[in-house]
């Protein structure tokens, strides 16, 4: 069988010698990229029923909330200042990736530039969403992966964490599939 293996790796679908003739290599593109939207709906839906899920266990008692909370407030501080920097980077990146790819572009096309960044902004907004969804989720996950711990044991607090961890997760698979597929 290695015998037959060839290492054309730029097409998985001619992997083998003779290529493979069975989904996802005999897909068109619109089924692929349908296919691909239809999973980032549904990574999006996840993490929705997750945070809801998420928000019914106890947030704890007062003096967790009140921590929580100040953690919230520093995380969001962090966030804004971490964007604001992080836009002025894609701000001054996106201008040398738009006229190179103007001047020399490999398409051909003088327009690749342009598209280029517009992907270069739409990736660094989903990221930002994605990553602004998570710290939110990820401190209310903390309270309450405390308050289970200290009154329902670590196997609960475990399922608590687990699931407030599998937010991030998701909202970037989610965000970013979503906008790969535009």
């Amino acid at each position: 069988i290695f015998g037959r293996i060839t290492m054309n790796l730029s097409d998985p679908c001619k992997l083998y010698a003779g290529g493979w003739t069975t989904f996802p290599c005999n897909a068109s593109s619109v089924v692929m990229i349908s296919l691909s939207l239809v999973s980032s709906v549904l990574a999006i839906l996840m993490v929705i029923y997750l945070t809801s899920k998420l928000q019914k266990f106890p947030r704890g008692n007062e003096k967790m909330n009140e921590i929580a909370t100040l953690i919230q407030n520093g995380s969001k501080s962090f966030l804004k200042t971490e964007y604001k920097y992080l836009a002025m980077f894609i701000l001054v990146a996106s201008i040398p990736l738009t006229v190179l790819y103007s001047m020399a572009p490999p398409s051909g096309n003088t327009s690749d530039g342009i598209r280029i960044s517009v992907c270069f902004f739409g990736g660094a907004a989903t990221s930002a969403i994605a990553g602004w969804l998570g710290m939110i989720v990820a401190t209310e996950a903390n309270v309450r992966t405390t308050q289970a711990a200290a009154n329902e044991g670590l196997g609960h607090a475990l399922q608590v964490a687990f699931q407030g961890g599998s937010v991030m997760g998701f909202a970037v698979a989610g965000f970013s599939l979503f906008w790969l597929s535009l």
